[in-house]
Order: structure tokens, then sequence, then C-alpha cells
């Protein structure tokens, strides 16, 4: 069974830059992730959108945000 999960990650911080810095990491250790995890190949990691300034209205906390597809074969549970 193949599935393609899309993904929405937001990364919060104290500051814009430390957003940034942790949106990169993020997006980094993503595009890392083909390979077998677990029992589960993943074959890609597609971006879709991002990396995007969007602070949160809410807290007023710097943010970022970006999504991705995790395109990947799973086994039956």
């Amino acid at each position: 069974m193949s599935d393609r999960p899309r993904l929405d990650v937001h990364c919060w911080a104290e500051t814009e830059s430390a957003a940034y810095d942790l949106v990169a990491l993020t997006r980094a250790l993503l595009g890392a992730m083909p390979g077998v995890r677990g029992g589960v190949t993943v074959y890609r990691v597609t971006e879709v959108g991002g990396p995007q300034w969007l602070p949160d209205s809410e807290s007023g906390q710097p943010r970022y945000a970006l999504a991705v597809e995790v395109h990947m074969r799973g086994r039956a549970l």
C-alpha cells in the first residue's frame, strides 16, 4: 500500500532568525528521510510550499511554515 500524506510543518521560536533556523533544519531533516524507516519505505519527500514567514496572529510569536508530501509504502497492520 502506498500513500502520499501532506504535512504542514510550523516552527515557532523567540526570534524571526531562530524560527528560520528551525524551519531550515526541519527542511533538511525531511529531505533526508528517503530510505527504509522502521519497516516503511520512504521514496521521496517533495516540498509543496515554503518556507514561508507566517507570524502567529494569536501569540505574536515568530513562526515559519512549510508543506511537504511524503511518498511512502507501508505495510499492512
